[in-house]
Order: C-alpha cells, then sequence, then structure tokens
C-alpha cells in the first residue's frame, strides 16, 4: 500500500550530524515506494510558519514522523498536530532524548501514537510514561561506507598529505568535552598513533578543546567533507570515547559508517550499541582510559581478524526503512 508520509526534521542540505543524516536517508528510502514530504523545522521559525502547515495540510499525509529529539517543545509540537491534523498518525523518533524530571510530567499529556526509541534504557522511561513505543536503530549507507585495498587508501593518505605508514585512529563528531574527547591528547602523547578528528561544523565549536586537541599532537580538521567516506577508508581504527547521555543520538552513526567500513572500534558502551552489537572481531568496548589504550595498542600490534562490517550489514537503510513501513502499517490498522 503506497502511503502519504510526511518527514519533519532539521535537514537543510549539510549531512554532518545523526538526526539530519536520519531524516535524510530514510526520507530517500520511503520516497522510493511512497509519497514523502519532508519539510524542515530550521530556523525554529518554520514551526510557526503559516507555509509550512499549509503544506501539511494540503499533502494530506497519513503518517507525520517528527525526527529530532525529543525534548519537551517537540511533544508540544505533537500536540499541535494531534489537534490540527487528527486524521494523521504521529510519529516520534527518540534518537536524542533530553527529557527533564519536569518535563517527564508532560510528556503523557503530548505523547504520539508511537515512539521509536534506540536503547533500552529510552523505550523503558517512555513507556514507564504511557508511551507506546518500539525499538529501532539507526541505518548505515552500506553502498557509500566500504572496506577498500591497499593501494586506493595508500593514495587516499597522498591526496589528503598524510604519513602512508602511521597508524590513525580517527574520531568524527563535535569538538566538545561533553564527547570525552580529551583522551585523544594521552592517546597521541602515549602511543605511536596519528589520532585524526574530523569536527562537525552543525555544533558549535568550543575553542579552548579545539586547541588543546592540536597542541595534544591531534589533527582536528573542522570542514564539511562531502565524501567522508575516503577519511573512514584511509583510516586504521576508528575511537568513540564518549560516555555521557546526551552527547550524541543513542545509536552514533559515526560508529556504523566505521563498522561499514570493516575498521576495527574501540567504544565506550555508549546508548544501543552493546545491546546490538556483540563484543568481538574488531569490535572493542572499554570502560576506562587505560583500556582505550590497551585496546589501539593491541589492535595496530595483533593480525586480529575484522568482522566489523558484516556486523553492520543488517542495519542498512533499506533494510531499517522496511521496518519502519511495517510500523506504519501497524499505525494505520489500529
Amino acid at each position: 500500500m503506497i502511503m502519504k508520509i510526511c518527514i519533519l526534521s532539521e535537514y537543510s542540505g549539510v549531512l554532518d550530524e545523526g538526526m539530519r543524516n536520519i531524516a535524510f536517508h530514510i526520507s530517500k528510502e520511503l520516497s522510493r515506494h511512497h509519497e514523502v514530504l519532508h519539510l524542515c523545522l530550521r530556523p525554529l521559525g518554520n514551526v510557526f510558519s503559516r507555509t509550512l502547515w499549509k503544506k501539511i495540510q494540503d499533502f494530506s499525509p497519513q503518517i507525520i514522523h517528527l525526527i529530532p529529539g525529543p525534548t519537551i517543545k517537540t511533544f508540544l509540537l505533537m500536540k499541535f498536530f494531534k489537534l490540527h491534523y487528527p486524521q494523521a498518525k504521529k510519529i516520534m523518533s527518540a534518537t536524542n532524548p533530553v527529557i527533564g524530571y519536569f518535563s517527564e510530567k508532560f510528556i503523557p499529556l503530548f505523547k504520539p501514537d508511537l515512539i521509536l526509541t534506540q536503547s533500552n534504557k529510552s523505550q523503558r522511561m517512555f513507556t514507564r510514561l504511557g508511551c507506546n513505543t518500539h525499538f529501532l536503530p539507526s541505518g548505515v549507507d552500506t553502498e557509500r561506507f566500504v572496506a577498500v585495498s591497499k593501494e586506493a587508501k595508500r593514495r587516499l593518505r597522498a591526496r589528503f598529505q598524510l604519513d602512508e605508514e602511521k597508524f590513525i585512529a580517527l574520531h568524527i563528531g563535535p569538538i566538545r568535552r561533553s564527547r570525552d574527547i580529551l583522551i585523544f591528547n594521552r592517546i597521541a602523547k602515549e602511543t605511536n598513533i596519528q589520532v585524526l578528528i574530523v569536527g562537525s561544523l552543525s555544533t558549535p565549536l568550543e575553542r579552548d578543546t579545539c586547541h588543546s586537541l592540536m597542541n595534544g599532537g591531534c589533527l582536528v580538521w573542522r570542514t564539511y567533507l562531502r565524501n567522508i567516506a575516503e577519511i573512514y577508508a584511509f583510516s586504521d581504527c576508528y575511537v568513540f570515547p564518549t560516555l555521557h547521555r546526551g552527547s550524541s543520538i543513542e545509536m552514533p552513526l559515526s560508529v556504523l559508517e566505521a563498522m561499514s567500513c570493516n575498521l576495527p572500534i574501540v567504544s565506550t558502551k555508549f546508548g544501543a550499541l552493546p545491546e546490538v552489537f556483540a563484543e568481538g572481531e574488531g569490535l572493542h568496548y572499554v570502560d576506562a582510559e587505560d583500556e582505550t589504550i590497551l585496546a589501539l595498542n593491541q589492535i595496530k600490534e595483533s593480525e586480529e581478524k575484522v568482522k566489523t562490517r558484516e556486523k553492520v550489514l543488517p542495519y542498512s537503510w533499506k533494510n531499517v526503512a522496511k521496518r519502519l513501513e511495517h510500523l506504519y502499517d501497524e499505525q494505520l490498522e489500529k
């Protein structure tokens, strides 16, 4: 059955942030078989734009799917959608829940028809608040993010003026202390590893953090790289050190992209990662900085068989979109 689906997100043409990527790829995959209206809520004033509301009304969607957040503001927005478009089913993605104790009191009043969670912890929280939930992790473009040959890797490093022999540990994301990225200073100091950090342009830069990383021996690139897959391709390992909930979406896309390139991964047990992916075959979970250093040295010195791509293949955007279509169908049948 062809559905009319309205996707609301903060995507505006630049794919350097998790929720924007999710919105873009979900919209792209669903558009293959359904009518999709994808609207941008940025700048924030767009939410109050008559044009936006008229577009939704004229489209007459069966599904309204809100990607950003959720926050108390997005729950309130869902309430407005319920009042203005009662015929449509309201879906919300809980990619990065930022819900305080005070806000929890209002969620039962503003809840949508379905909340798509990305971790068991979030699912338990929203279920406790009386919401209908379903676990649906992020996806990855498995055709774009692929491993390359040693010769291709050598050519890429030459083009980016990087040492062909150096072991490169990569991290991609916002340059903020809350991401626990200052550990890279220690990695650069205590190991013979070149740290490369590619910062996001869509989030504010913490200049002191950036300067600390550069002074500590890390390479820091803060620019939009259209073919970010090349950066993964010439790297030797991906490191995700984040501990603080709320500092990333609960299924970090950069980790999935690195896995799709069959890179070894060193990561904290963040969000849904340990719930979805078993440790081993190139995937290392760590709890402390010392464990991170140990895991990196082990990867650098050993001939470990890496099969991280095999782990992530079931989570292609195509497969995630199929699961989402099934959830939409279930809602429309109610």
